[in-house]
């Protein structure tokens, strides 16, 4: 595990801007209205709940549509999109893992839905939190030093959602029921890093240098994978010159030669100075460009009190037919071998 040198990251808490909605008391009540409208059950029938979403997402207020749509069509400066002011309903307790998956009968899962099947289509991982659209993000004792969304006691480390797999989401998307203010969100964008690096390293980023392992939280009970236990070669960088889209694993992530692993490194130690950072608030929806920014998150001291902060977590894809193969029912999940 590399060791990052600590650097105060820039603040992204602040006024409305481009990648930054405060919803009105008006649209508010509008979202509250619409996720009114999906009465099934997202773990036991996912696919009339995502189709509820999507049908009622073709109403969301004028201001919260737009700035979806331009998310979705062209990213933004910070890599994220964050929506404040957002109904949450009545919070349950946090619980002291991830398996009781109390957050998917929220209000605030119901809203975070909508703006999730506006921007594509959510998408479930049978070998990550259980195969459910929605996952429970909370501090866990067992894994609070582990590289998992479980952890607390150390930083998460940079990475993109599951920079080992074809089928990684397009998007990710947090919602808070109840936050820290010790426990920031990392960002860093694949424009914001090219800047900092001269002309031969980017184009060394786009050559297939790098391998990856698989998750740990996708390994769970032996899960046995098509594509092997180590992903690659494959470059960092890629897309176009002027919106450069990235893979990135800190953790995982190998250079198949030390020029490679040392411009990996290099990257990783300057990740701290170059990282934006957002303190999730109760009521905060942040959708991650999983194809532009890599992310990771600071650590925090949980009370294990039932008052801990509690994140709700989904997946988008823009293309859902690009994971056909890979759900055999057709319906929302991943199957875990095809990780």
């Amino acid at each position: 595990m590399s060791t990052a040198v600590h650097v105060p990251a820039r603040d992204l808490t602040g006024p409305t801007s481009a990648w930054s909605v405060s919803l009105t008391p008006r649209e508010a009540d509008e979202l509250t209205r619409l996720a009114s409208f999906l009465t099934a059950n997202p773990s036991r029938d996912p696919e009339a709940f995502c189709r509820d979403a999507k049908r009622a997402a073709r109403h969301l207020p004028k201001r919260v549509a737009e700035a979806l749509h331009d998310f979705g069509r062209w990213g933004s400066v910070a890599g994220v999109l964050v929506f404040s002011a957002v109904p949450v309903g009545q919070v349950p307790a946090t619980p002291s893992d991830n398996s009781t998956h109390r957050g998917e009968h929220t209000l605030l899962a119901r809203i975070q839905a909508l703006f999730n099947e506006f921007l594509g289509h959510m998408i479930a991982y049978e070998a990550e939190g259980h195969g459910r659209l929605f996952q429970d993000m909370v501090p866990s004792r067992t894994a609070a030093a582990k590289q998992t969304s479980l952890s607390s006691s150390v930083e998460l480390e940079l990475h993109t959602e599951q920079a080992f797999s074809m089928l990684r989401p397009d998007f990710l998307s947090l919602g808070c029921l109840r936050g820290d203010p010790d426990a920031r969100t990392f960002v860093l964008t694949a424009a914001e890093l090219i800047t900092r690096l001269d002309n031969n390293d980017v184009a060394l980023l786009r050559e297939p240098r790098w391998i990856t392992g698989v998750d740990e939280s996708f390994r769970m009970g032996g899960q046995q994978f098509i594509h092997g236990d180590v992903r690659g070669p494959m470059p960092i960088l890629s897309g176009s010159p002027d919106d450069p889209f990235i893979v990135l694993d800190q953790d995982l992530m190998r250079g198949t030669d030390p020029v490679a692993q040392s411009l990996l490194d290099r990257i990783i130690a300057l990740y701290p100075a170059a990282r934006s950072s957002y303190v999730l608030r109760a009521g905060d929806v942040l959708l991650l460009d999983n194809a532009r920014a890599v992310h990771g998150r600071s650590p925090f001291e949980p009370r294990f009190d039932g008052a801990d902060r509690f994140v709700v977590r989904s997946f988008v894809t823009g293309d859902l037919n690009r994971s056909r193969h890979a759900r055999p029912t057709n319906g929302r999940v991943i199957a875990g071998r095809h990780s």
